[in-house]
């Protein structure tokens, strides 16, 4: 058996300090920095450490000091540790292996993950505050993280690695299929079904969040499957070897967004399947990172794509040439034979006490949800108990909460009015599982009632056991053309149950097969390869390659540290080989694109460099600024750092409270400055504030020049939010000797808009449902995307341009209350209408650009 000098030397030498450090136990560099009055060479040291330093009581290693202060650790230690053979020494409780296996684990990679369940590097990755803190991960671990909790290791994440039961074979290619959940909804069978498929000419590698009941059926046909939130980081360290050889990825979902990092970052290839509305695709960056990185998006109905041609516009995403419509599985008609119908139909009449055999049946599915329309559902019911009482609804539900005051309290109660699941009702209501195929089996037809459900498989199955389908025209992918050359799906005005129940009414009664043939074995298998197909069909088609960093180096995917840029010069590579647009690629890029561009609001943005004017001089014309101060903690600080409130004619804050508005006013006096106060509702984000100095109050006065800018803080620049403010105040303000070049520019002739260029590519985003109701008040159709506006809402402007977007609206118009956690309403509209508002008025927009000034 070996050593732990056999052991030690092994390892040293593949590190390659086995000359300078042959024994474990004396590390020279530890001594050396511990004890500064120590020199010499590592022999030096050592020959000191082992006839003086020992018995003066100094340690030789970092083991030796951490066990003195921290005896604890060992136990800590010894769990970590797989190597067998110093597994077994440290079971024989020999004296020094521990100090071994920490010496061993303190080498770093590889031999740390070699030898034990942990890795230097994965701990500082999966940690960012003990790297911020310049602590030891190992040292940190044994000592506080293995206490307290909470703490992932290499080891957790071996445990999340699941074997399948398919050997890796290297003469195959390997698929990443990517999954957010396991559990037995529609999502997860499709992903079942891409793994089914794939097994068959690929190895296979699953990722998920989280495991569920499908695992089980998942395992035999892959190589391994990884349970994991964090797989930027975690993926790199999973040492199986079909995680090491992956040649393209299927993300079955937005919802698997979060992959999209490791597979960028490794340049793998990847299709996203799309299954769900935009709309309750959120947070909203999973929508968009997935459209900005795929190589290819597929959706499961053209429906579905129509619903996300917003998302995509706004990354400039090529819908005709990057994107597919591919169904998960083909319609296949009625295998219910008259003895299944029969069987099922008694089986239920003696569960429901009521006689079913020659009723209408018509069933639901799903959550009680307002999403899968429920109450409609029910609502359909009502109306055939008075005008067809032979016909009888089921839904299928899964878990009822009876507490959940949204909606399920609430219908539980219109339940019970009008009482559902009495032998007497026309409206019963079975749980999950165990019915589902009876209930199949024994129905005429299913009424998805859904107000917004893509493409859900109880349809497919409802089709396959011969139950036609009426469904609502826009409210589900069964609604397109694809599917109405079946005359087993019917579409119906959206949401209306009357028109519902007649059509349900209209359908013939469910023809018995003539015999009951088993669909084939496994429908599902051409699913991946269609996609695989496509995938490879897209890849092989592009033409454009963009290599190198951008001018722009702001961080999307990836932290703006030095080390990850590569990783960001990756990402950009990929958008710009797609022509997507997140950030722009430099200004040459932005001033091209609105050069091209034929809208009338883009003829009239101009992109300049930014340029210092001192504050003395004679040119700069009078002017006014307005501050919406709802937080005042940084206002001391704005007005010390910028010369441009001295010069101001007017300085006027708004605020909520009237102990604000004093402490504003003392801000003011402590620096010489006068300061008006004006009290406002906190409605309206900072915009509402200052376009109301514009309305019947006057508060604006006579001052034509203006500029905007605000205290407020948001969930998308709370990290960021001192180095963004500070962008943004240097460019219109300028620095506590200059003002900004802006002050002049804005009083030229036919300038009416002055704001910051802003670095990332900001679409219309949510505010695009907004633009049919002002198009009529504009002389032209607005762009697909803005390309320039003021993000932030800060900017320089006339009084003519502000009033003229109080206008819009209309001082009575019935804004949205704070506050407005997401994009979207009419405020984030105003932040990008204000070129449009200029441009109206024949005015031109200019946007700044300073290359040296840090963005995030």
């Amino acid at each position: 058996m070996k050593t732990l000098n056999d052991i030690w030397a092994y390892y040293a030498r593949q590190a390659g300090i086995i000359d300078q450090r042959p024994d474990f136990s004396f590390n020279p560099d530890f001594y050396a920095k511990t004890y500064p009055d120590m020199k010499g060479d590592a022999g030096e040291l050592m020959h000191h450490f082992i006839h003086h330093g020992r018995t003066e009581g100094r340690y030789g290693t970092y083991y030796t000091q951490l066990r003195a202060e921290a005896p604890h650790i060992d136990l800590a230690l010894s769990d970590l540790i797989v190597l067998p053979e110093l597994k077994t020494l440290i079971d024989e409780n020999h004296p020094e292996a521990l100090h071994l296996a920490f010496e061993l684990i303190q080498l770093g990679s590889p031999t740390d993950a070699a030898v034990s369940d942990f890795s230097m590097q994965a701990y500082l990755a999966w940690h960012p505050d003990i790297q911020a803190a310049k602590m030891n991960p190992l040292m940190h671990y044994l000592r506080f993280g293995s206490v307290e909790g909470g703490r992932r290791t290499l080891g957790d994440l071996r445990k999340s690695l699941i074997q399948g039961e398919r050997p890796y074979r290297p003469e195959l290619p390997t698929v990443l299929i990517c999954m957010h959940e396991m559990s037995l909804i529609d999502v997860s069978a499709v992903g079942r079904a891409l793994v089914f498929g794939a097994s068959h000419t690929h190895n296979v590698a699953v990722a998920t969040f989280r495991g569920g009941e499908i695992l089980d059926q998942i395992l035999p046909h892959c190589c391994a499957v990884l349970i994991t939130t964090n797989p930027l980081h975690e993926i790199p360290y999973v040492e199986d070897e079909v995680f090491q050889q992956i040649d393209h990825a299927i993300l079955n979902s937005p919802e698997c967004a979060l992959f999209i990092h490791p597979l960028v970052a490794r340049d793998i290839p990847f299709a996203t399947y799309i299954h769900e509305y935009s709309e309750y695709t959120l947070p909203v960056w999973k929508a968009i990172y997935s459209a900005a990185f795929s190589d290819l998006m597929i959706f499961n109905a053209e429906h579905v794509r129509d619903n996300w041609q917003g998302r995509l516009a706004d990354v400039a995403f090529d819908t005709s040439n990057d994107s597919a419509v591919i169904p998960p599985r083909s319609l296949i008609q009625n295998i219910t034979t008259k003895e299944q119908r029969i069987t099922a139909r008694k089986a239920l009449s003696k569960m429901m006490g009521r006689d079913l055999g020659d009723a209408r049946l018509i069933f639901g599915t799903g959550p009680l949800h307002w999403r899968k329309g429920t109450d409609i559902f029910v609502q359909a019911a009502q109306i055939c108990a008075r005008i067809a009482p032979e016909t009888v609804f089921i839904w299928i539900r899964e878990r009822q909460n009876r507490q959940d005051m949204g909606f399920d309290i609430s219908l539980d109660y219109h339940l019970r009015q009008g009482k559902a699941n009495r032998k007497d009702s026309n409206l019963f209501f079975l749980p999950a599982g165990p019915h589902y195929h009876q209930v199949l089996d024994a129905c005429d037809a299913m009424f998805l009632s859904s107000r917004f459900d893509p493409l859900p498989n109880a349809v497919l199955d409802a089709v396959q056991r011969g139950c036609r389908v009426v469904c609502f025209d826009g409210g589900t992918g069964f609604a397109d053309p694809h599917y109405r050359g079946s005359d087993m799906i019917t579409s119906v005005a959206y949401g209306d149950p009357g028109e519902a129940v007649n059509a349900l009414l209209a359908l013939p009664r469910k023809v018995d097969a003539v015999c009951g043939p088993a669909p084939a074995a496994h429908p599902e298998w051409p699913l991946f390869h269609r996609i695989h197909d496509a995938l490879q069909s897209r890849l092989t088609r592009q033409r454009n390659f963009v290599v190198g960093e951008t001018a722009i180096d702001i961080p999307l995917l990836f932290t703006k540290s030095d080390a990850d840029r590569p990783l960001r010069q990756r990402e950009r590579e990929k958008l710009f080989r797609y022509g997507r647009r997140l950030l722009w690629r430099d200004v040459k890029d932005a001033q091209a694109t609105i050069t091209a561009s034929d809208n009338w609001i883009h003829k009239r943005l101009l992109l300049e460099e930014y340029r210092n004017v001192p504050a003395s001089d004679p040119g700069i014309p009078d002017f006014a600024v307005h501050i919406h101060a709802f937080y005042i903690d940084g206002l001391a600080a704005d007005l010390r750092q910028h010369a441009c409130f001295t010069r101001a004619s007017r300085i006027l804050v708004t605020t909520d409270t009237e102990e604000k508005a004093r402490h504003i006013r003392q801000i003011g006096a402590d620096q010489g400055l006068k300061i008006e106060t004006h009290l406002v509702p906190n409605q309206g984000r900072d915009i509402l504030p200052f376009l109301r100095l514009f309305g019947r109050d006057g508060l604006a006065g006579d001052d034509n020049i203006w500029c905007h800018l605000h205290q407020k803080k948001s969930v998308q620049t709370t990290s960021h939010g001192d180095v963004w403010r500070r962008f943004l105040h240097r460019i219109l303000l300028g620095d506590q000797d200059n003002l900004s070049m802006a002050v002049l520019r804005i009083a030229q002739t036919g300038v009416g808009f002055i704001a910051p260029f802003e670095p990332h590519f900001v679409p219309w985003s949510d505010s695009r449902r907004l633009l049919p109701d002002i198009a009529d008040h504009f002389p032209g159709p607005m762009p697909e995307n803005p390309l320039l506006f003021p993000v932030g809402n800060m900017f320089w402007t006339h009084a003519n341009v502000a009033r003229a977007m109080l206008e819009l609206f209309g001082e009575d118009y019935a804004w949205p209350h704070e506050p407005i956690p997401t994009d979207g309403t009419e405020y984030h509209l105003i932040e990008r209408l204000w070129p449009a508002i200029a441009a109206r008025m024949d005015l031109v927009s200019v946007f700044l650009h300073k290359n040296d000034e840090e963005r995030v």
